[in-house]
């Protein structure tokens, strides 16, 4: 149980991950056995990469009772064999998975790893410096594995990749404001953001702006016939809540 509980924490997040991969391919047909593997790949790479956010994060959601339930390390420790044992499998795939596409997989895997890094473990923790922990969210939760897509299969870059570019990006900028706002208090007490920097009623300001940026570009986006009318729902699970 505590090994399911551990493989399918943030399946939400890391599932989105598999989905936008697999996306970027069937609208690129390049859908092929090959490049499944890639999408595989990307959707453990978000696993680790949130399941090492919680690991450092552990000592601070510890202490509020709704994160804690919500973070595997808060509840079981932080010396956990389970958790390197996945981890270390994990990379292993990954690695050979992006290995195979030569130099370019190489060059992506290294920056994933290093902004996977130097997001949650310290002494960088981007995610506590203002500013810098919006722009990472907005450049690499949910536009990176698309970007590492289309690059890796060969894809031609068209006008609806950018319109997609740009509407993750936003719907990664309001979910990071949304939860900020939601984390203010404790995050006051553990450490900075850019909602504890600049305020609740600025950052609340911001999520309002970057909602309706992202409305109004997707509306653009099926006015014009850039995007398939098929892509709206998922369009519609981005929007905050």
């Amino acid at each position: 149980m505590a090994m399911l509980r551990l493989w399918f924490n943030h399946v939400d997040a890391w599932g989105a991950t598999l989905v936008i991969a697999l996306l970027a391919m069937i609208l690129h047909h390049q859908l092929t056995p090959q490049h499944a593997l890639l999408a595989v790949a990307l959707g453990l790479g978000y696993w680790l990469a949130f399941a090492l956010n919680d690991y450092f994060d552990a000592p601070f959601d510890a202490q509020d009772p709704r994160k804690a339930g919500r973070n595997y390390f808060a509840i079981s420790g932080r010396e956990n064999g389970r958790f390197l044992t996945l981890a270390v499998l994990s990379a292993l795939l990954i690695t050979a998975v992006f290995l195979s596409y030569g130099t370019p997989g190489t060059a992506l895997l290294l920056l994933g790893l290093l902004i996977m890094w130097a997001y949650s473990a310290p002494p960088l923790r981007l995610k506590n410096i203002p500013i810098i922990d919006l722009l990472t969210h907005t450049l690499f939760v949910e536009t990176f594995p698309y970007t590492v897509t289309v690059i890796l299969t060969g894809g031609l870059w068209q006008a609806v990749d950018y319109f997609i570019l740009l509407m993750l990006a936003l719907a990664s900028l309001t979910a990071q404001l949304e939860q900020q706002l939601r984390d203010y208090n404790l995050d006051k007490e553990t450490g900075g953001t850019f909602a504890t920097w600049a305020g609740k009623q600025t950052t609340n300001r911001l999520l309002k702006l970057s909602t309706a940026v992202l409305i109004g570009t997707a509306v653009t986006a099926v006015a014009t016939q850039q995007i398939p009318l098929w892509l709206i729902p998922f369009g519609l699970i981005a929007l905050p809540a």
